[in-house]
């Protein structure tokens, strides 16, 4: 599994500023967020991540790119924002991979160079 690897799995969410948020997808060192919020790349978010069977966890994270419907970089992906995670708990990270690694090779999803930089 490369970091660059992104996974759509179904019970990954995410909360940001009280707001519960849809995860589209999911590697080992980003997220890609559902949201019509209006973010800034750079910008340097705390999120709370909810996995199946886990409880929630923070991460620290910046958001990488925007994903904006009126000329998307990325447009099998809803609109929203890619984050890098900057700063996550050993215990949590495993869990990512942990999750990852049990979700059927259908799940993965090749993603153009372009956006490889997410994570």
């Amino acid at each position: 599994m490369k970091s660059g690897d992104r996974f759509f799995i179904q019970g990954i969410a995410c909360q940001y500023d009280g707001r519960a948020l849809p995860v589209a997808n999911v590697s080992v060192g980003g997220l890609f967020v559902a949201t019509e919020l209006p973010l800034l790349v750079g910008q340097v978010l705390e999120l709370q991540v909810g996995l199946v069977g886990r409880e929630p966890f923070k991460v620290l994270a910046r958001v990488s790119w925007f994903n904006d419907p009126e000329s998307p970089k990325a447009p099998d992906l809803p609109q929203g924002f890619g984050i890098q995670i900057t700063k996550i708990g050993l215990a949590d990270k495993l869990a990512i991979v942990d999750v990852l690694k049990r979700t059927p090779p259908a799940a993965m999803r090749e993603r153009r160079r372009e956006h490889r930089d997410l994570s």
